[in-house]
């Protein structure tokens, strides 16, 4: 993003390691990312095929209210805004004199999710418009920007950062050194750490504000399966008795994981509960994530942009 923004008038390099792994969760996503890859200018088909991608109209939530019940959070809205008035306000007008129709009945990615269904359609009509986000290996998707990146002019350096230097008055950073002795410069950095908070946290000491006392959940599970032999156009996230699930159909296998709180629940009764209801064959045994709910005070600190889970 950066380089598209500034192009040449700045050098932007990538330091990362492949001997670090990625957290490899966060596969299903929102209609944003389209704005995100239009403007870096990224061919959808392209980006679709090699992180082995599907379409996503909604989020069906199972569960959540009580055990049985359904519900789609669909994108965009059902119906369309005419004059002044908002969809509903017809809908409701409608139902008063006698029109038997759901209000889902005029939602477009309500009802495709219905038949498992989606096809771009190809018209200026607004009645036609279905918002839409995407499935993907997110994986395949970071490998993906790497390479987009990189012809687009950014320096990659693979290596292991070992020491964090400073300015010995302001604090700022001036450069990484990395474990084979090298050493990287730079006037901005940008903390893509993760969980860890290399630079922004560790290093500059930035306080990170505990969300714990609001949202206990600190563990997930990972594990992918066999895919279907349908492809849903939604994600599900399944509520259990520890926790909440999530199904996410890629066009290679299905990404699964279980979010839970260790207060409440052991690890082995989340792997139970996620390996039990898969549907398909697991395809290895499931990773388990620790994190902590919150975020960091300041993103921006001194020299350092923090983004992501940092």
């Amino acid at each position: 993003l950066l380089n598209k923004v500034l192009g040449n008038s700045v050098t932007i390099e990538l330091v990362e390691s492949e001997q670090i792994g990625i957290v490899g969760v966060g596969e299903a996503t929102i209609p944003p990312i389209q704005t995100f890859n239009r403007f870096l200018g990224i061919d959808e088909k392209a980006f679709l095929r090699e992180t082995q991608g599907t379409i996503k109209l909604a989020i069906k939530f199972e569960n959540w209210r009580k055990p049985g019940e359904s519900y789609y959070h669909t994108f965009g809205a059902p119906g369309t805004t005419m004059g002044f008035c908002s969809f509903h306000h017809y809908w409701l007008k409608a139902k008063e004199a006698g029109l038997d129709k759901s209000f889902w009945d005029f939602d477009l990615n309500y009802l495709a999710c219905q038949q498992g269904k989606f096809n771009k359609i190809n018209t200026q009509n607004p009645l036609y418009d279905m918002p839409y986000a995407y499935h993907f290996d997110s994986a395949l998707y970071g490998q993906f920007l790497r390479r987009f990146a990189e012809q687009g002019g950014v320096k990659r350096t693979e290596g292991i950062i070992e020491h964090v230097q400073q300015h010995p008055q302001s604090g700022f950073i001036t450069g990484l050194q990395l474990t084979d002795g090298r050493q990287i410069e730079g006037d901005l950095f940008i903390d893509c750490t993760g969980l860890n908070g290399l630079l922004i946290r560790k290093t500059l000491g930035v306080n990170y504000e505990d969300w714990s006392h609001w949202l206990p959940a600190d563990s997930a599970q990972a594990v992918p399966s066999e895919r279907f032999d349908k492809t849903l156009p939604y994600t599900r996230s399944i509520a259990h008795s520890c926790g909440w699930q999530w199904r996410i159909p890629l066009t290679h296998r299905n990404g699964n994981g279980i979010v839970y709180s260790s207060q409440f629940t052991t690890d082995e009764q989340a792997n139970e509960t996620l390996l039990g209801n898969l549907d398909t064959q697991a395809l290895g045994e499931p990773r388990t994530i620790r994190f902590n709910t919150g975020r960091t005070d300041q993103q921006w600190c001194k020299n350092v942009v923090a983004i992501g889970l940092s």
